[in-house]
């Protein structure tokens, strides 16, 4: 029985695989950790993975990214039409009023559904993980956020089914990175509970929880959250900032050149990165268009500035987290701070200056949803065993249908503290497979 973690992040993807000996995070073809979540259409093949994303500069119209902001959601939706703004790829509403992406494929014009591509992604991650396990990958756990709608959960499902997965949990990402920081710990008080707020700023959304320890236990306390606040949003007040710049200066516009905008976005990524560890950076990008060369200089502190109204949205998500706990600052005891936009340190100061305390990197800022992933997938199965660790979670309940006595009535906007060790969830997964509801945490 294969036990594989996928964290699927809206820019790249990472695989964990559990071993005798641990949990390893598995190296694709080109040996990096990370996978971008990216699919490249060409006039005789695709490329997914690092090969799109080699080929996404030169066939940009061609090449679609960021799938998971497009997943289950109408295309009337407000944040997905702003999304829609700085995609290249075309993306027109289909007949049931969900999104179809628009690509030139073997020389014909196709239309995939959000769902088919993420079942082509999935393919990918589990063509590298069986790659490195030498052996068939079916059972799987697959990290979500926590603010996925059913109809999303269920596209992913759908996703997974397709590429031939057969998922043995949905994990929250919040509740991956707690299991993942917890089971390890030793030092747990058996009576006092260890309170730890985790806070994740990912490529396109922020995540907040605040989760309480005790000695072979975890027990999430709240979740808060901004779906659209993520380190692509530094990228993007850079891109609009240089962009009106370079437009002056050089007489350019990007915006009419869906390559320069690509060109141009990843060089604010590199900016924005080495702002993150300089107080000031360069930007020199050859041949950008109309084959002119450009040059830019940006401070630390007018990148902050261009910036503010992102920033400013930061301190919302711990708000609220901090609020449905019950707890205040001082009874927070740690901060982690994990994801690939964390790294900002305009963020770090506001978390430092919330929580009164400087925020730690104990974990693996990138790997972590991956790894706890793997572990649920080993607590599930019976090929391993893990050290007993209950984890008790706040879980929705979506409108499940049974037609037997024991129907679970729908709790929408409500949530279960429900055990969620390894003998409950199996017996959960037999409810499952005899096709009376299916239960997601």
């Amino acid at each position: 029985m294969s036990v594989v973690g996928f964290d699927l992040g809206n820019e790249s993807c990472i695989v964990g695989v559990a071993r005798q000996r641990g949990i390893d995070v598995v190296l694709n073809e080109e040996s990096k950790r990370e996978t971008p979540a990216i699919v490249c259409f060409g006039d005789k093949q695709r490329f997914i993975g690092t090969a799109g994303a080699a080929n996404s500069t030169m066939n940009p119209k061609n090449s679609i990214s960021q799938i998971k902001r497009l997943l289950g959601r109408k295309f009337a939706d407000p944040e997905l039409q702003r999304d829609l703004q700085s995609f290249p790829f075309r993306v027109s509403e289909g007949p049931d009023g969900f999104p179809l992406v628009h690509a030139r494929y073997l020389g014909e014009e196709h239309a995939f559904t959000p769902t088919q591509l993420l079942a082509m992604v999935l393919s990918n991650l589990k063509a590298i993980a069986e790659d490195n396990l030498k052996s068939a990958v079916v059972d799987c756990c697959i990290g979500i956020p926590v603010y996925f709608t059913d109809l999303q959960r269920r596209s992913v499902l759908d996703a997974a089914t397709i590429a031939g997965l057969r998922p043995l949990r949905l994990f929250h990402e919040t509740t991956a990175t707690a299991l993942a920081y917890g089971i390890y710990k030793t030092d747990l008080p058996e009576n006092d509970q260890l309170n730890v707020a985790f806070v994740d700023v990912g490529h396109a959304s922020m995540q907040v929880s605040i989760v309480g320890y005790k000695k072979g236990q975890l027990k999430m306390l709240s979740h808060a959250y901004d779906r659209s606040l993520g380190g692509r949003d530094f990228d993007e007040a850079l891109f609009k900032h240089f962009a009106a710049k370079f437009k002056e200066e050089y007489k350019i516009d990007v915006y009419q050149n869906a390559r320069a905008c690509i060109r141009l976005r990843v060089a604010c990524e590199k900016l924005k990165k080495m702002l993150s560890a300089n107080p000031e950076a360069p930007m020199n990008i050859e041949c950008l268009m109309d084959e002119k060369d450009v040059r830019g200089f940006i401070k630390r502190d007018e990148f902050e500035q261009i910036s503010a109204p992102v920033l400013e949205r930061v301190k919302g998500p711990l708000e609220k987290a901090l609020a449905e706990a019950g707890l205040t600052n001082e009874s927070v005891h740690f901060v982690e701070v994990v994801g690939s936009g964390s790294r900002v340190p305009a963020i770090i100061r506001i978390i430092t200056e919330f929580f009164g305390k400087e925020p730690r990197r104990t974990m693996n800022a990138s790997e972590c949803v991956a790894r706890g992933c793997a572990l649920q997938c080993a607590i599930l199965s019976p090929t391993f065993k893990v050290r007993e660790f209950q984890v008790q979670t706040c879980l929705l309940m979506f409108g499940l249908w049974s037609s037997v006595s024991f129907f679970i009535p729908s709790l929408a906007f409500s949530s279960l503290l429900l055990p969620t060790d390894s003998s409950f969830f199996k017996l959960m997964m037999f409810f499952r497979n005899l096709g009376l509801f299916w239960f997601i945490g």
